[in-house]
């Protein structure tokens, strides 16, 4: 009798992919032959497994993030001498510019800013393994196969990241509500705000804190093994496992599809999983979908599910998530929800539960505000780095979540 069940061998081989692909393909930058060949590997692997296997082509501009952050530096660096050469109405033009760039591209990953950046072409492949008898809901397994710019933040003194980011932020911010009041008292009432020359200088400080995210993303593109190579390794593993199942004449599946998924350009605002969600919404919702993502799984003690996305502006499945502990806890593991912090980014999920479907992830790294030795979005992101715990803890969690979903089915 076949047995489901997630083994050592199991594990050694889902790392042996990753290790495979990142020393293949190397750094995968969205839009680059390393990133598009590394699709294809995928596919062929994937081929193996499931019942039909598709790449589908997205326009994506890959720079809008990091180009945007530049231009953000640039101009509000500009519009602090502007201020200081009582340029005030320019000025405060130029801090409004800054915050709506990066309210919108960067905190709610919106692409009104993108058809100034440079198109090229991602690569989502997905898989589907159908079930034996009527097909009642889908469970997408998903993971990302791009990975990131180099955090320069990261790179030294990374206790110190969240004390750079959040004054910038804040700076960003307060700016241009500062000017505009004072360009209301200039042209309005005809007089010089109280605070006209505490804001000069602190614009002038504040520089100390934004000029310096010109230089945030580097040139070098991460390895990605753990953010986010495994993952899409892990996803394999369990279409692997249930084709396994299959031939030995045990099949698990009776009424649940499985969707794996691999996306593009996560690192370039979930851009892949977007075009994904968007072209695909009609299927994903009939019937009902469940998506169970996968990001970032370096430590067994860290593994937590998100309840919410995109710095905290797109809620994702608390039920789900709750049902995903209580698995994990029934195995043993201990883990947590979590709510997405604003400044934390966004996980593939979002995208999925913008269009209706229920979804959580499941991440393996620290989240608490001072943070060190991290790897995530350093050139260190190499598999050696990736505890083997955490992957198997992984495994057999998502396993026991379709299993549990196709019993209630069948149910």
């Amino acid at each position: 009798m076949f047995k489901m069940e997630i083994t050592s061998i199991d594990v050694r081989e889902t790392i042996a992919f990753t290790r495979r692909i990142v020393d293949e393909c190397g750094a995968r930058l969205t839009g680059s032959p390393a990133c598009k060949k590394a699709a294809f590997l995928i596919r062929d692997e994937l081929k193996k497994y499931c019942d039909r296997v598709e790449i589908e082509e997205f326009d994506v501009r890959p720079e809008a993030f990091r180009a945007l952050l530049k231009t953000a530096a640039v101009v509000y660096t500009l519009s602090v001498f502007l201020l200081y050469f009582d340029y005030l109405l320019l000025s405060a033009v130029g801090f409004l510019l800054v915050t709506l760039a990066v309210v919108s591209q960067i905190f709610f990953y919106w692409q009104i800013f993108e058809p100034f950046c440079k198109r090229m072409k991602g690569y989502n492949v997905f898989g589907t393994i159908e079930p034996a008898e009527q097909t009642k809901q889908q469970i997408l397994l998903s993971g990302h196969h791009d990975s990131s710019h180099e955090f320069r933040f990261l790179k030294r003194f990374q206790k110190l990241y969240a004390l750079r980011i959040i004054p910038a932020m804040l700076a960003v911010l307060a700016a241009p509500l500062f000017a505009w009041i004072w360009v209301y008292y200039r042209y309005v009432l005809d007089s010089v705000p109280a605070f006209g020359v505490f804001f000069q200088y602190g614009v002038l400080i504040s520089l100390v804190f934004v000029a310096p995210m010109y230089f945030f993303m580097s040139d070098n593109a991460t390895p990605g093994a753990g953010d986010n190579m495994i993952a899409t390794a892990m996803i394999i593993k369990l279409a692997q496992l249930f084709q396994k199942a299959r031939q030995a004449n045990a099949d698990f599946l009776r009424h649940t599809r499985l969707i794996i998924l691999s996306t593009d350009a996560e690192e370039a605002g979930l851009r892949g999983a977007r075009a994904f969600a968007q072209r695909h919404k009609k299927e994903l919702l009939t019937p009902a979908s469940f998506n169970f993502n996968i990001d970032s799984i370096y430590n067994l003690k860290e593994l937590q599910f998100l309840t919410t996305d995109i710095n905290s502006t797109i809620r994702l499945s608390k039920k789900m998530a709750t049902q995903c502990r209580e698995i994990a806890d029934g195995l043993g593991y201990t883990t947590r929800l979590f709510a997405i912090t604003p400044g934390g980014g966004g996980t593939d999920a979002a995208e999925f539960a913008r269009v209706g479907v229920q979804a959580t992830t499941l991440i393996g790294m620290p989240t608490a505000l001072i943070r060190d030795k991290m790897v995530y979005h350093t050139l260190d992101d190499t598999v050696e780095h990736i505890e083997p715990a955490a992957v198997e803890a992984s495994l057999k969690i998502a396993l026991k979540y379709i299993l549990e979903k196709e019993r209630e089915a069948s149910a």
